[in-house]
């Protein structure tokens, strides 16, 4: 499905479906909304572009976009509308909630980081999973935190649901600190040289009821 946003009824019809098909209409007032570190950064679900107008009054200056490149879904074509509109800029990265880190995609984060102007903040649906693992890797990649205050991202608090398909971002982690127990390593000098992404990946194992939760019920993307 495209949308015309320039036609008046196609816009009506974009926001339409944003609202009942993208569940935007359990955004409108709950915006999950957490700062990230000290540097500017900040974390939250997706935006309607009456939330995007907010925060460039706050002087946000960037939207990190983690559901990737979707032209054609309404939240997407309405987000970058706004964002053209309201001189923000706007990047979207791809990141999955249910799979193993590409380390390309951790490689690019760090240039990402480095390179856009702040405050900035990062969203993927429901501000949970993805914008919870990339949230903990900027605390560990650009903000230089301690590994056990960065993995506080990944929290009940932000709606994280370790125990579904979801875990598989806990199981990321958990691999590493594992082998930094046993022998003291960066993280990206564990991401660069010792982690297999295949076969975390495939060594996870999610939970019934938390499968049932994420999947059924909250219908996380």
């Amino acid at each position: 499905m495209s949308y015309d946003l320039s036609n008046p009824a196609d816009y009506k019809r974009a926001w339409n479906h944003y609202l009942w098909k993208d569940h935007g209409v359990l955004r409108l007032k709950f915006h999950n909304m957490h700062p990230v570190g000290t540097k500017g950064m900040w974390r939250a679900n997706q935006p309607s572009p009456n939330r995007l107008a907010w925060l460039k009054d706050q002087g946000f200056k960037t939207i990190l976009n983690l559901r990737g490149v979707q032209p054609g879904r309404s939240y997407y074509d309405l987000e970058h509308e706004a964002c053209d509109r309201l001189g923000l800029a706007i990047h979207d990265l791809p990141w999955g909630s249910r799979e193993a880190p590409y380390v390309e995609r951790i490689e690019h984060l760090i240039e990402v980081f480095n390179t856009i102007e702040y405050p900035a903040i990062m969203h993927c649906k429901s501000g949970a999973d993805r914008a919870g693992i990339v949230a903990v890797m900027y605390m560990l990649l650009h903000e230089g935190a301690p590994f056990e205050e960065a993995i506080e991202h990944l929290s009940f608090k932000y709606l994280h649901v370790k125990q579904g398909k979801t875990g598989m971002l806990d199981y990321f982690f958990e691999q590493y600190r594992l082998a930094n127990e046993s022998e003291p390593i960066a993280f990206l000098d564990w991401v660069r040289t010792r982690y297999d992404r295949q076969a975390v990946h495939d060594g996870f194992m999610a939970g019934w009821w938390g499968s049932l939760l994420t999947e059924k019920i909250l219908r996380r993307e």
